[in-house]
């Protein structure tokens, strides 16, 4: 486990992925209290990259998202994350955030960002995951989400070279999404710029 990380002032030129956090089911570990400020990237991967399944060659059916797993010694986690004033240059994406449901990547503060990406953000098992005052351009439309809550996304202006943002939300645990002041004001599709489960024909929530 990772501790209190300090990192700042960086350049990072022509590198894979800019910020990476790996680990694997039975390898414990992971990283809490990580602060990282003040980096510009020129990347040919992700700017942030989660990373917590892992390959079958390695891990066999660890691998696999579910079932859900009992939380042991040997179960990683990540949480208590920090990253501002971050410029990327160029990146193949965003956010790639593959954590698991036993522990779910917590506690994400991204803020005062400037990022230009082909892809968008994707993000499994999140829970408490802030992204403020940024500006991302892509040609990208879509952020996923799966078993995501309490995300926040406020003061973000998507240049996705239109006006259409689309944001698929799936799984039983997603929860508590927020747009605040973001351009667009708002997914294409949502009511509103706060997610709600939309309700099957038997009047109740759709799982």
């Amino acid at each position: 486990m990772i501790r209190n990380l300090y990192v700042h002032d960086c350049v990072f030129e022509h590198t894979r992925t800019g910020l990476r956090f790996k680990t694997r089911r039975p390898r414990g570990g992971g990283g809490e209290n990580l602060f990282y400020e003040r980096i510009r990237m020129n990347l040919s991967g992700p700017v942030f990259e989660w990373d917590m399944l892992g390959s079958p060659a390695y891990v066999g059916n660890l691998a696999k998202r579910l079932p859900v797993l009992p939380v042991t010694p040997l179960t990683p986690q990540f949480k208590n994350i920090t990253a501002r004033d971050i410029i990327a240059e160029q990146a193949s994406q965003f956010i790639k955030a593959t954590a698991i449901p036993e522990t779910p990547l917590e506690n994400v503060l991204i803020e005062n960002i400037s990022i230009r990406s082909a892809k968008l953000i994707r993000a499994a098992d999140v829970n408490g995951f802030v992204l403020k005052n940024a500006t991302i351009e892509t040609s990208d439309s879509l952020i996923s989400l799966l078993d995501a809550r309490n995300m926040l996304f406020e003061n973000v202006r998507f240049n996705t070279g239109g006006a259409l943002l689309y944001v698929d939300v799936s799984g039983p645990a997603s929860a508590a999404i927020k747009f605040k002041n973001c351009s667009p004001l708002k997914p294409t599709g949502w009511k509103e710029a706060n997610w709600v489960r939309p309700v099957s024909a038997n009047g109740k929530n759709d799982q």
